[in-house]
């Protein structure tokens, strides 16, 4: 193999390996931006249990447990 063949050769894997690294760089921004999504999603659920076991009669964070437990 010569060295203008070794170049040519170095040059195409260089061009594949930063395409690779471009197409990998997205796929980690759209995972960034689902997580975030989730993140948002997960504390407006934690936000609604809260309010809805706020709003549950009878139960109070400082009743004691039935006699039975």
């Amino acid at each position: 193999m010569s060295h203008a063949e070794k170049i040519a050769d170095l040059e195409a894997r260089l061009a594949q390996q930063e395409h690779t690294l471009d197409e990998l760089s997205d796929v980690v921004a759209e995972q960034a931006r689902v997580i975030d999504l989730f993140r948002e999603q997960l504390k407006r659920l934690t936000d609604r249990m809260g309010n809805v076991e706020d709003s549950v009669p009878g139960k109070g964070p400082d009743e004691p447990p039935p006699p039975h437990y």
